[in-house]
């Protein structure tokens, strides 16, 4: 999966690069992150492309904002990497390779870590039980009368939701075991 086929799918709609970081921000962080410094060059390089057309808008707060939108072409390379299949076994995992290599440090920075990491999944599942609450309350169709696009968004949401309280047990579970081990 590369940030240029997630541009592509989440340019359904058009938008400018800042919306495209909210968006990451509040609703794909469970499962790709980005910054502008890296949304900002695979939008021009798509439109390079002529995966994307653009135009400026005038913005209330500073300068004209770029409005992209997927040209057909962006629309051919978007389907051809969804019938490609599922991509899995590609993902990297930084922390999970950090609690790998724990043992180098002594137990109370092992238990620390472990914590830390507890907390961060806590912090983000409890992000996206707001995005979930506030969907809920706002759309009279949620969740089983979704249309099409908000009911794939929808499905993301919830594994991330599932993931991350999966991870704080898995945290717990490890910090149980840790406390036996260092007795």
């Amino acid at each position: 999966m590369s940030l240029q086929h997630i541009l592509l799918g989440m340019l359904n709609q058009p938008a400018s690069g800042y919306d495209l970081k909210r968006d990451f921000e509040q609703q794909l962080r469970h499962y790709w992150s980005a910054d502008l410094a890296q949304i900002y060059p695979t939008l021009k390089r798509l439109e390079s492309k002529g995966l994307l057309t653009s135009y400026r808008k005038p913005s209330s707060q500073g300068p004209p904002r770029k409005i992209y939108s997927r040209t057909p072409s962006g629309d051919q390379a978007l389907q051809q990497w969804l019938t490609d299949g599922p991509e899995v076994h590609t993902d990297r995992l930084s922390w999970l390779a950090q609690v790998g290599f724990l043992n180098a440090l002594p137990f109370d920075q092992q238990q620390t870590f472990l914590l830390e990491l507890r907390d961060e999944f806590i912090q983000h599942s409890e992000e996206l039980a707001t995005i979930e609450h506030h969907w809920q309350a706002q759309d009279p169709r949620f969740p089983d009368q979704l249309d099409a696009e908000s009911f794939f968004s929808h499905c993301t949401l919830r594994l991330g939701l599932m993931k991350y309280a999966t991870i704080v047990e898995w945290c717990d579970e490890c910090l149980e075991r840790l406390q036996r081990l260092a007795q």
